[in-house]
């Protein structure tokens, strides 16, 4: 223990004296670093949150540096090793850049100029430096707080949750007989003449100082069986499976809803095969047939790997993966690719475009404001109704969603030329649209009764106009209506129902996100907090009104042609 204090000693004043201590961060983490394989033993071990889930060390260490750094990994070291890191060496890891703070404001009253921050810079003359800002904005309402103030308390969480995991009191691994769990216990160790009594956590890091001195980790190794031991004895009755444990840290470390696997599996193959079939329209021939295959089978490729990602989340937690905002875009994303192969058969290009939209929708589940973590269910959802009325509804969107976009792509094609191939095209993907708003609307129709009869069991009422039922009802009328614009028999059908697919969607999104995020009811995940709507929202309204007009005019030009 004098070794290490005389380590940090020697650590602060060097920093005192050069700006190459930020050169040489690298060594000296090198220098304390967790071994790997004792790390990956540790990822295995149990634990409580503080929700009441059991999950894997790996599982929690992983959420941590993603709350603390919106990272994966920091430094060449893996979640584990850092979060256990912070546990047994607090003094060093303090004084380590793992803090992210993103605004200008708040890094200038830090009077630091880069995003990530150590521990003791929040901290001046034992005092913490945004105790005043972070009271002012709990003096507000929610509604009233400013984009600073959201930052202020953003940060101050990542504080008090580094300053939980430095204290050792944060992840609880040690269950107790009347069924608490806690995050130190006593233990006895043989001394030269008695027996001393200690807590786990001081004799753990003491071991782990001489294992990093030493380079030796056995007795390291030794101290995580008598972890597993207390947790066999006392709490062998809820533990997870040893495959159940392999498979979430195997969930964790494959990130298959990330931005590196699906999202670019259906964008870039999305994008391939849209390009081709529009190729193949004007200039059709082997090769290009060839491509399309390749391409078609690179996502059916991605399509099982998102329906068993799916089927792995289910397993880990013990519920359908669809009872949050993450989970629910995730499967809408899937139910998306599923009304492209209802299609494909009559036209590649549904598959493409559902591609296509499955990407923005991963695009969206991967937000900093959505969060991927799995949790236990809030009791008003622990029904089989979760299952029927939740999957049927959110699948409708999916299908909505191909709507919109082969609207949209009705459209571009509208003024990309009026060639007969296009017009035929065109047609072609205007019958598809309806068929495929036909199923979303049935399927909207039938999860709103079904959410109808869940909520008499959950609430004793049918209906209550709530918001989310309100807005589920104004879907339903949107697109009705604009299934029956046929009735109208003008020449115009064809253009009028692809724009009223593109901006029909505009109420399921409000029915999701608006009333999800935006109105207070039963159905809110954050209501009066809502998020700030994203940038790219406005400019891709003008993008979509621009394309609508030219297309009205493009469109015109090809009614007088058909005239003539």
């Amino acid at each position: 223990m004098l070794k290490h204090i005389f380590f940090i000693f020697f650590f602060i004043v060097f920093s005192a004296f050069a700006d190459s201590t930020i050169l040489s961060l690298d060594s000296l983490l090198d220098k304390r670093v967790i071994s790997s394989d004792h790390a990956y033993n540790v990822s295995k071990l149990i634990t409580l949150d503080n929700q009441g889930r059991i999950k894997p060390y790996h599982t929690v260490a992983s959420e941590l540096i993603r709350k603390i750094s919106r990272k994966k990994e920091l430094y060449n070291q893996n979640p584990t090793q850092i979060i256990l890191g912070m546990t047994v060496d607090p003094l060093f890891w303090q004084m380590v850049p793992i803090i992210k703070v993103s605004d200008y404001e708040v890094l200038k009253i830090l009077n630091f100029d880069k995003n990530l921050v150590p521990f003791v810079s929040f901290f001046s003359k034992n005092q913490y430096i945004l105790t005043d800002y972070v009271n002012s904005a709990y003096s507000k309402k929610p509604i009233d707080r400013t984009k600073f103030d959201k930052k202020i308390l953003e940060v101050d969480e990542r504080v008090n949750i580094c300053s939980m995991i430095f204290s050792g009191n944060f992840i609880k691994m040690f269950p107790s007989i009347d069924g608490e769990w806690l995050p130190d216990v006593s233990m006895s160790v043989p001394g030269l003449d008695s027996v001393k009594t200690s807590s786990f956590q001081a004799i753990y890091r003491d071991v782990i100082y001489d294992a990093i001195e030493n380079r030796n980790w056995n007795e390291a190794n030794l101290m995580l069986e008598y972890i597993k031991s207390q947790q066999f004895e006392k709490a062998a009755y809820i533990l997870p499976s040893n495959f159940k444990v392999n498979l979430e840290i195997f969930y964790n470390e494959a990130d298959l809803f990330g931005w590196s696997r699906l999202f670019l599996i259906y964008f870039l193959f999305g994008i391939f095969l849209l390009i081709f079939l529009l190729i193949n329209i004007f200039y059709s021939n082997h090769l290009i047939k060839k491509i399309i295959l390749i391409n078609k089978i690179f996502i059916s490729l991605g399509f099982c790997i998102h329906f068993f990602a799916l089927i792995m989340r289910w397993y880990i937690s013990g519920h359908a993966p669809w009872s949050n905002a993450y989970e629910s875009v995730i499967f809408i994303a899937f139910a998306t690719m599923i009304a492209g192969y209802v299609f494909t058969k009559k036209s590649n290009l549904s598959l493409s475009a559902a591609c296509l939209v499955s990407a923005m929708l991963l695009v969206v589940a991967n937000l900093n404001w959505l969060n991927p973590e799995i949790t236990n269910l809030v009791p008003v959802l622990k029904s089989y109704w979760l299952m029927i009325h939740v999957s049927v509804i959110t699948s409708s969107y999916g299908f909505f969603g191909l709507c919109a976009f082969l609207g949209f792509l009705n459209l571009v094609l509208i003024i990309i030329n009026d060639d007969n191939k296009i017009k035929s095209n065109v047609s072609e993907l205007t019958i598809i649209n309806e068929q495929s708003m036909m199923i979303g609307l049935f399927l909207l129709t039938v999860g709103t009764f079904l959410g109808g009869v869940w909520a008499n069991e959950s609430w004793g009422r049918y209906w209550g106009w709530d918001p989310k039922e309100t807005w589920a009802l104004v879907s339903c009328i949107v697109y009705a209506t604009i299934l029956h614009v046929r009735l109208l028999k003008t020449k115009k059908y064809t253009y009028l129902f692809n724009l009223f697919a593109l901006f029909g969607f505009s109420s399921i999104l409000m029915t999701y996100f608006g009333v999800n995020y935006y109105l207070a009811g039963l159905h809110s995940y954050a209501a009066g907090d809502p998020f700030p709507i994203p940038s790219f929202v406005y400019p891709s309204l003008i993008f979509f009104f621009i394309v609508s007009i030219i297309s009205y005019f493009r469109y015109q030009k090809w009614i007088l042609n058909e005239s003539e």
